[in-house]
């Protein structure tokens, strides 16, 4: 990427797995003072390297028991399909929206309090989507060993 460095892409490996650390000790980490990642850190917000800062919060403390994998396959997927992607995407029950390539084109991770909001939920894509929507396959998450670089196993 143009305008990034190797200390750049240090200071970024760095936030990934601990988003909370110091200017202090990232300065320390990079060699670098904390005035200078906190520059570095603006202009990578700036060039969206950095495109926020959240917490992996455990769904269970928000009463979110069902996690779920939804794919689903759509008849056609071209540029008509980006606005409703993005109000997907809005919805506060998905974590994540991508689309990808193979047979399913689009794939949601989700958090749910039970089964009954996975349906209704489901009900909703289709209607979103209407004919478009070939098929929905809705997979339960079991257990996450590692999200967002954090590793959760080993930690007990």
């Amino acid at each position: 990427m143009p305008g990034v460095d190797e200390k750049d892409r240090e200071i970024l490996r760095i936030l990934r797995r601990e988003g909370r650390i110091t200017l202090t000790e990232l300065g320390r980490r990079v060699g670098l003072s904390p005035a200078s990642v906190k520059n570095r850190m603006e202009k990578l917000e700036k060039l969206r390297a950095i495109r926020g800062y959240s917490a992996i919060v455990d769904p269970a403390f928000l009463e979110e028991y069902v996690q779920v994998f939804i794919e689903l396959e759509l008849a056609i997927d071209d540029h008509t399909v980006d606005p409703i992607l993005r109000r997907i995407a809005a919805l506060e029950e998905v974590q994540s929206l991508h689309r990808r390539s193979g047979g399913e084109q689009i794939l949601i991770r989700a958090s749910f309090h039970n089964t009954d909001e996975v349906k209704a939920f489901a009900g909703r894509l289709r209607r979103f989507f209407g004919k478009n929507l070939e098929r929905v396959e809705v997979s339960l998450i079991m257990e996450t060993f590692k999200e967002n670089w954090v590793s959760f196993r080993g930690r007990e």
